[in-house]
């Protein structure tokens, strides 16, 4: 028995901020962690709190699936605003996988 699926063309995702969401500054991308299928992105700023001894405070973590990196870097280096093609295909669900 084969159920069939009716077809319906692909439906554009709205995006939105339901709250404040804080902007971070960060400086450096410090460590890039590998978290099954995804990776962390771990940002930091440089914080000069103690006189001689500066070090690197964590600013922001960003986890996103492995395959979204290379989209993120070409997106990055053409400074492109609009996401490209691998976050259309991206499902909703892709980081519980």
């Amino acid at each position: 028995m084969t159920i069939e699926r009716p077809m319906f063309p692909p439906r554009e995702i709205e995006t939105y901020e339901p709250f404040a969401t804080p902007d971070a500054f960060c400086e450096a991308l410090v460590r890039i962690d590998r978290i099954g299928s995804c990776r962390r992105l771990v940002f930091a700023v440089t914080d000069h709190g103690i006189p001689g001894r500066p070090a690197r405070a964590v600013v922001a973590k960003l986890v996103v699936p492995a395959e979204l990196m290379a989209e993120l870097a070409q997106m990055i280096a053409a400074d492109r605003p609009e996401p490209g093609a691998a976050f259309a295909r991206l499902p909703i669900d892709a980081v519980a996988h």
